[in-house]
């Protein structure tokens, strides 16, 4: 049967996306273009560079998305070549229980971010009503009411989400640039290069940027499974590898130049104000229904009930922690990710690269280990490294995220070999 007859198209949670459901690298770059294409992230852009200064920040989101892109690439290829979600891949190392706990926290993480945005949503169309119209509205009805529609559009699948991007996400870059040239236009010379910001830590501001960013080299494989060819999968993270620090470095520059931390007061010093507001309402609706998309892949791997269940669940939980103010921890929040997050991608790509030599069979999980220890015990250790780094003082490489990302690597090897994983692989290649 055609998935595109029925009303809820399968997800294909548990089994590899079959050739005929593939799409082009290019929709999938526009999605993952789209990701970075969001409130949060332009909030994030804004703040670091008010912190270390314009030229250092734009170094900063260049090159951490630069590394972050070659992990990527990695992470892209394990999709493409299992068809199997980031979930089901995880279980190959961790084990058939030990990826619940580990997807239970992605799913945690995941939910925190449709918290955030949604908040950010609701309180920004709050804003642009009263300064467009003077109409005072609770920033929790608009928070509600655009929950609705990304629950709805995360219901409908992938597909749905590839279709508003290919739309969606060229409109919102060219809107995104016609605001960085009235910005530019009203900048006073060496305004830009002599904003040297407030000198607060250059380590916390790459820890919050990776942290930003992070997730989606993780979840790389929900979207290149279903790549039609290893091309069409490394076209998909150009998405990623431009889109994050172009929406950074463009919230950074509007705002220093017109003295704002908020988009729509950006936005309306800009004279763009009504414009903005549109382009917000789609820009959020992609970057949360991946958000809830993701969510519910990973729940899916933990609970049999039905993903539209999961989707609508994970939708009222996550709101309900955005009208209660998720967004006041958000910094807190994503320097959490850029410990925990990163040993993730290095344990399974090593597992299936080295470890496994790119053999995965589904039903071999059925007779694999419950618990995957050389890959808990290295995902912990990893990120008890990156922590120390962070907040004792001492490093390895100097950046938290690159040492729990080694840590990570040569733990995953040694235990391993110590205390081989009983896993059967299929004869063939």
């Amino acid at each position: 049967m055609n998935s595109s007859e029925n009303v809820i198209p399968d997800g294909y949670d548990r089994r590899p996306v079959p050739q005929s459901e593939t799409v082009s690298g290019i929709g999938l770059a526009l999605i993952t273009f789209g990701i970075g294409m969001t409130l949060p992230v332009f909030w994030l852009g804004a703040d670091v560079t008010k912190k270390v200064g314009f030229s250092t920040a734009s170094l900063i989101f260049v090159g951490v998305c630069a590394v972050l892109g070659l992990l990527c690439a990695l992470t892209a290829m394990v999709g493409v070549r299992t068809r199997l979600s980031t979930y089901m891949i995880l279980q190959f190392s961790f084990g058939r229980h030990g990826a619940k706990l580990i997807n239970l926290t992605m799913a945690v993480t995941l939910l925190g971010f449709y918290a955030a945005t949604a908040d950010i949503f609701g309180s920004t169309v709050a804003s642009a009503l009263q300064s467009s119209w003077g109409i005072v509205t609770p920033a929790w009805v608009h928070c509600v009411w655009g929950s609705i529609l990304m629950t709805l559009m995360a219901i409908y699948g992938l597909r749905g989400l590839d279709r508003l991007s290919i739309y969606s996400v060229p409109l919102m870059a060219l809107f995104m640039l016609f605001a960085l040239y009235l910005g530019v236009q009203r900048a006073a010379p060496g305004q830009l290069g002599g904003f040297l910001g407030s000198g607060d830590s250059l380590a916390m501001a790459i820890a919050s940027t990776i942290g930003m960013v992070i997730l989606t080299p993780v979840l790389m494989p929900d979207f290149t499974r279903y790549a039609r060819t290893e091309k069409d999968a490394l076209i998909a993270i150009l998405g990623m590898a431009a889109g994050f620090p172009f929406v950074l470095i463009v919230g950074g520059l509007l705002s220093i130049i017109t003295g704002q931390s908020e988009i729509m007061l950006i936005m309306a010093s800009l004279g763009v104000l009504l414009p903005a507001l549109a382009v917000l309402v789609f820009s959020t609706w992609i970057t949360n229904t991946a958000n809830l998309y993701s969510a519910t892949l990973t729940l899916a791997t933990v609970s049999r009930t039905a993903s539209w269940k999961l989707t609508v669940g994970g939708s009222v939980l996550a709101t309900g922690l955005a009208v209660g103010g998720f967004m006041t921890h958000f910094l807190d929040f994503v320097m959490a990710l850029s410990i925990v997050i990163p040993p993730l991608a290095s344990i399974y790509v090593t597992d299936f690269f080295v470890v496994r030599h790119q053999r995965y069979d589904i039903d071999a999980l059925k007779q694999s280990s419950a618990f995957g220890w050389p890959a808990l015990i290295s995902w912990a250790l990893a990120s008890a490294v990156a922590w120390m780094t962070s907040f004792e003082g001492w490093t390895l490489t100097s950046q938290p995220t690159l040492d729990s990302l080694l840590v990570a690597l040569v733990a995953y090897l040694v235990l391993h070999r110590l205390t081989p994983v009983s896993t059967v692989v299929p004869s063939h290649s």
